[in-house]
């Protein structure tokens, strides 16, 4: 997932990357666990998420927010579930309705949980009303930044500006910069939601 670092902006977001990433691990897993039910919490009052039909959300892997009760929650509430599988092919997201996690997801690219496409319907991205998406770091601008490979960066540019108004992020309070170096390309979310807050940007 990496990308060559030339820029001072680049060699900033990985440095950022690198301090983030070992305070999320540092987190226990009953901490992460705790913070995480507070956050799955706050997501499910927030509008963005009230006012949806269709969530596109993300399963989680190694130390992210966890959101195995988000996902279940977005289907018992009767919303279409969307998660994301890497296309490394064309270095994008491609997205999938999941009525059924247990049975329609495996560990994919980079060991991620992805809908498998035998079982899965294509989700057109137009039909997206909220956007629930990881990172490792965020500002209280909205500004993100995730592992490197840029494929939510290319998903979040290509959202309609009434899409991008929902998009939200989650992450541990840990996770929050002061400032998310932004190149031309880097997308940014709508709002935060954390343990502690939901910071919006709109």
């Amino acid at each position: 997932m990496r990308r060559r670092i030339g820029s001072p902006e680049e060699r900033r977001k990985w440095q950022i990357r690198r301090e983030v990433l070992r305070a999320r691990d540092a987190l226990t897993p009953a901490e992460r666990a705790d913070k995480s039910r507070i956050i799955f919490t706050r997501v499910v009052q927030a509008w963005e998420y009230q006012q949806a039909d269709t969530v596109l959300a993300y399963a989680h892997f190694r130390s992210e927010v966890e959101t195995d009760r988000l996902l279940r929650a977005i289907l018992t509430s009767g919303k279409q579930l969307v998660l994301p599988r890497v296309n490394r092919q064309r270095h994008e997201l491609d997205l999938y309705l999941v009525t059924d996690p247990a049975r329609q997801l495996a560990p994919g690219t980079w060991g991620i949980p992805e809908p498998l496409p035998a079982y899965c319907e294509p989700a057109p991205l137009e039909e997206i009303d909220c956007v629930i998406a990881p990172g490792v770091a965020f500002d209280p601008w909205g500004g993100r930044t995730g592992y490197g490979g840029g494929f939510y960066d290319r998903l979040l540019n290509s959202l309609s500006p009434e899409q991008a108004r929902v998009c939200l992020g989650l992450a541990f309070e840990v996770q929050i910069v002061y400032e998310v170096p932004r190149g031309l390309f880097d997308a940014h979310v709508g709002a935060i939601a954390t343990e502690l807050r939901l910071v919006e940007n709109r």
